[in-house]
């Protein structure tokens, strides 16, 4: 299941775009940045409320002139409800980001990688004047399917096992 995130584009991110449009440049989104507080955001922000972990983008594509598709993966020892998400340029800048008030994203464990993909819209910018720059990890979400056929083959086999195991009891040859 997918949630449609519309972020909040800065006033400073707007700033930083025009700047690097001005000298023929592209903004680059670098980071994602993961946070607990839940609230909703305006073009003010500089920074989110209750940053828990900020991230290299692991993959990323422009997806057309006005969307960018990127993945991130939290594979820190953290432990808090994911509430906001803020999506900073090379310099540092929070172009972006996303809370919503009594509202969570996910749940980051300690003992469990976080994967999340995000697509950004930019309605509020000029086409192709932001771009991301990733890691260049290839994170296919595209094997879930055979993941999921795996353990199911997996579970079958445990229940049949179990099967077996309780009818040599009821035998009484267990």
């Amino acid at each position: 299941m997918s949630t449609i995130l519309t972020p909040v584009i800065t006033t400073a991110g707007l700033q930083a775009v025009f700047n690097a449009t001005l000298n023929g440049l592209e903004a680059k989104i670098t980071h994602v940045a993961l946070g607990s507080s839940a609230y909703e955001p305006d073009q003010n922000r500089t920074a989110l409320v209750a940053e828990q972990h900020r991230m290299a983008i692991s993959s990323g594509k422009r997806a057309s002139p006005t969307q960018i598709h990127m993945s991130v993966i939290d594979d820190s020892n953290h432990t808090f409800w994911v509430r906001e998400v803020g999506f900073f340029l090379e310099d540092g800048t929070l172009f972006a980001v996303y809370s919503k008030p009594d509202y969570a994203l996910a749940y980051k464990s300690p003992d469990v990688d976080l994967l999340l993909a995000f697509d950004l819209a930019l309605s509020g910018v000029p086409a192709n004047s932001v771009t991301v720059i990733d890691q260049g990890v290839d994170l296919n979400l595209l094997i879930a399917p055979e993941l999921a056929r795996m353990a199911t083959a997996q579970i079958c086999n445990m229940t049949r096992h179990l099967q077996q195991k309780f009818a040599l009891m009821n035998a009484g040859i267990f």
